[in-house]
């Protein structure tokens, strides 16, 4: 089995030495997802990290975009987080707005075994785990009411769906997401969130979300058929939910990866660089695509799961992914929501 094959290369020798200097904290703050991505690093990462150190670790959970505005807030003061878990997206903002700290390798062994394409050229946090944000759907509804498959991000305004569709909010990464290709789908990019934000209004949308939670309760209880989601989380779902199946639209599925990142001003940047080190080791990269369906970004484990006929077909191709400029996106993101707060969530 592949659980067995990574195991035995769980943590190189390299990282048994990861142990932070003075001061060393009684706790470190992680900012995370929550839900079962809190839960897979509290039991394959910071279980480990300490036992190793010593440290506890307290995860604080909130979405991305809610951590950004409270390390912004605290500019001057002292920070309410020692390490931040962000959105690739949300993480070009904190780098501009400089609530970031650069990585000193020295300090993080695991980052030679980081894949170049998830690298930050300017030295932040490395992405952890790369998933897609395609289309979720409810096979059985589809079938039973003769729609056809989703296979394009336009299937979300199909006519036969109206009231079945859940939107995400663009506090939530797949609400970007839906955002940069409803735009493209009207001749747009990065830079004409008035393009999407028009054609999203269309929806004839069920609800709208801003927790993956949420969207999972929806889809089990039949309440909606289908939703802008990541595919880790859609695969992770249909393990307990066979309806439950994820597609890439043919016009691409959005790269979504995750990060992690020192937080500038933190008194105890030893200790949050020897968790980030932690976190990028084999193990926890093992976790994530067994447990989660996250496509690692550890050379030791990629080709690995890669072999796995059960997990490879349910993990996401880096190579393959539209890979947004997001920090363009960015520059505009303040009139994306006072579009969609006009236009949308009325």
């Amino acid at each position: 089995m592949i659980l067995t094959l990574g195991l035995a290369v769980a943590v190189p020798a390299s990282h048994a030495q990861s142990t932070p200097a003075s001061p060393k904290p009684a706790t470190l703050r992680v900012a995370s997802a929550g839900g079962a991505f809190t839960q897979l690093h509290q039991k394959y990462a910071a279980a480990l990290f300490t036992q190793r150190t010593g440290i506890k670790v307290e995860f604080i959970d909130a979405n991305a975009s809610d951590h950004l505005a409270k390390l912004i807030a605290a500019k001057g003061r002292d920070v309410p987080y020692d390490v931040v878990y962000l959105d690739k997206d949300v993480q070009e903002g904190a780098i501009d707005t400089g609530v970031l700290q650069k990585l000193d390798p020295a300090k993080i062994p695991n980052l030679k075994h980081i894949v170049g394409p998830a690298l930050d050229k300017d030295g932040y946090g490395p992405e952890l785990h790369v998933i897609s944000i395609g289309i979720a759907y409810n096979a059985a509804k589809f079938k039973a009411a003769g729609i056809a498959p989703p296979t394009s991000w336009n299937d979300l305004w199909n006519p036969q769906l109206a009231g079945k569709v859940s939107v995400p909010e663009l506090t939530h990464l797949a609400g970007r997401a839906l955002l940069l290709q409803a735009s493209r789908l009207e001749g747009g990019n990065e830079a004409t969130p008035e393009k999407g934000i028009a054609r999203i209004a269309k929806i004839k949308a069920h609800d709208y979300y801003n927790s993956t939670v949420q969207v999972e309760n929806l889809f089990q209880s039949g309440e909606i058929w289908a939703a802008p989601m990541s595919s880790g989380r859609a695969w992770g779902v249909s393990t307990r939910y066979p309806d439950l199946q994820f597609v890439d639209p043919k016009e691409g599925g959005v790269a979504a990866p995750y990060t992690i990142d020192i937080v500038k001003g933190t008194k105890y940047p030893d200790a949050a660089a020897a968790y980030i080190d932690t976190v990028l080791a084999p193990l926890p990269q093992l976790g994530q695509a067994t447990e989660l369906f996250f496509s690692p970004t550890n050379d030791l484990i990629i080709p690995l799961v890669a072999k796995d006929p059960q997990i490879a077909p349910k993990l996401s191709d880096i190579n393959k992914l539209i890979q947004p400029d997001w920090r363009l996106f960015m520059k505009h993101y303040d009139k994306a929501v006072a579009l969609w707060n006009r236009q949308v969530a009325r």
